[in-house]
């Protein structure tokens, strides 16, 4: 996984968001949301798995009471997260 700061505040990952790349991104997102990242854009994200719930659970939980807002979020994470009733949780809404 690649992370760019587009701007102040918003940071893409760009990649495959899977059980093989979760554990070594997670400190990654961790540091920029410590840094004051608030939104994180998935557009970047080519593939992901049920590891991707799991990290922007983690990341959401280190955030505390911060707000952590995901844009461009790929279908394939909001069907998962749905299956696994995680997106109300997570903040998603179904792409219009």
């Amino acid at each position: 996984m690649k992370l760019t700061t587009l701007s102040p505040g918003v940071i893409r990952l760009d990649g495959v968001l899977n059980m093989d790349s979760a554990a070594d991104t997670l400190p990654l997102l961790q540091q920029a949301v410590a840094d004051g990242a608030g939104t994180l854009d998935l557009s970047g994200v080519s593939q992901c798995d049920s590891a991707a719930l799991a990290l922007l659970l983690a990341l959401r939980r280190h955030a505390g009471s911060n707000t952590l807002q995901l844009e461009n979020v790929p279908q394939t994470l909001y069907g998962l997260a749905n299956l696994y009733e995680l997106s109300t949780l997570l903040g998603l809404t179904q792409k219009a």
